[in-house]
């Protein structure tokens, strides 16, 4: 005899999962597009494309979609959410005033020339464990030094926020977000850093671009209707030069890039394919003189260069230094490194003159990776920074901190 109970539960529990589906359904039907075009082409892209796309264009006219984005955005404005990804995407709008001018005065699409050296020049087979970065001339008095923050999830989850924090309460920086999640050099048909970028600065004119790019173009593509596999000799090409053409359309205006080297991942396949990225970027970047590629590595890896997500200090605290996803930087892990960035970008007036040898820039327990010429340009304990830096985040916690760059 069928119990009548357990029928009810099971009928209960198929009611709950198309309840489930039909609200994925109307609530993130983009969000279904959005997942579909990123798929490597093959068989699965081909079905789920026109599908999602048909999905959409059917619940679209509800505006379901739109509602729930208006009231995640305004729950950010107002902090209402802890969602990092979302409050890096949520930006301050333009005055009613103004909004119509500036889309009349939105820059035309930079398409700059392949920088010919940075696009075939042969890929090296290691990246180093630090490159310097030269000194920055000093901040003109009354004149803020303009930076720009590019890049993917990489700069937009903990890095960016970070930088700005730190930023905040400094005349002589104003930071620029020029930063989306999900992106990357891969996959322009998706999301076209050479249109996209212009269109982020607007009107600014940035004296440096930090630049956290490359997390998701471990993937295929297709060029002139043929697929280019992951890591063929065809992709890399192709990847090198559209790598090269960022780095010139992003200095155009005279801007100084630090390129921000993809760390240790956690998943070794993913691993082994950011390494073959850094390659590529490595050799791109080195080819350019107005660019620096910035190893992540010595602030968050471990001594053997692998995968670190916790760290112990001195004082025998754990603190953790990526985040729980195994790819992103956690709040500390990011300080780090925004730390250090800070002195380049604004040194102290305590400057030091003397150059330290490469031996001395990077040592077997993880110095810094920053160029001499500020009075911190060689710590020799990242560890004991990182817990500086938890105690500068905790005394500084009770600023309200104003938004800069949106």
């Amino acid at each position: 005899m069928q119990n009548p109970r357990a029928t009810q539960s099971i009928r209960q529990m198929f009611q709950a999962l198309a309840g489930f589906v039909v609200a994925i359904t109307l609530l993130e039907s983009d969000g279904l597009v959005n997942w579909a075009d990123r798929l490597e082409p093959g068989p699965l892209r081909s079905v789920s494309v026109p599908a999602t796309a048909a999905l959409h264009k059917l619940v679209k006219p509800l505006a379901v979609g739109a509602m729930r984005e208006r009231a995640l955005d305004l729950a950010a404005r107002i902090r209402w959410t802890d969602d990092a990804v979302w409050l890096a995407h949520s930006t301050k709008p333009l005055p009613a005033a103004t909004s119509q001018q500036a889309a009349c005065e939105a820059p035309a699409p930079v398409q700059p020339p392949v920088t010919s050296a940075a696009a075939v020049a042969p890929l090296v087979a290691v990246v180093p464990s630090a490159t310097p970065l030269s000194p920055l001339a000093p901040v003109e008095q009354g004149k803020a030094r303009v930076v720009a923050l590019a890049g993917d999830s990489m700069m937009a989850v903990g890095f960016s926020a970070s930088l700005m924090r730190l930023a905040a309460d400094d005349s002589n920086l104003r930071i620029v977000k020029a930063f989306k999640s999900g992106t990357g050099l891969a996959r322009p048909d998706v999301f076209n850093w050479m249109d996209e970028y212009p269109a982020m600065i607007g009107s600014e004119k940035p004296d440096v671009v930090i630049v956290a790019l490359g997390a998701n173009d471990s993937q295929g593509f297709e060029v002139d209707g043929q697929v280019q596999l992951f890591g063929t000799a065809e992709w890399l090409k192709t990847y090198q030069s559209r790598v090269a053409d960022f780095l010139a359309m992003v200095e155009s205006g005279g801007a100084r890039v630090v390129w921000v080297g993809l760390p240790p991942m956690r998943a070794e396949t993913y691993n082994q394919k950011v390494a073959v990225i850094n390659r590529i970027v490595y050799t791109a970047v080195s080819q350019d003189p107005r660019a620096t590629w910035w190893n992540s590595a010595p602030f968050v890896a471990d001594e053997s260069g692998g995968f670190r997500e916790f760290a112990s200090l001195k004082d025998g605290r754990i603190m953790r230094l990526r985040a729980a996803d195994g790819i992103h930087f956690s709040d500390d892990g990011a300080g780090l490194m925004s730390s250090a960035l800070m002195k380049w970008l604004d040194p102290p007036l305590e400057t030091t003159a003397a150059t330290p040898t490469p031996s001395q820039t990077v040592s077997s327990s993880g110095s810094f990776p920053i160029e001499a010429g500020t009075a911190v340009a060689v710590i020799p304990d990242p560890l004991a920074a990182m817990s500086h830096v938890s105690e500068q985040k905790t005394r500084t916690s009770a600023k309200v901190v104003r938004p800069v760059g949106f």
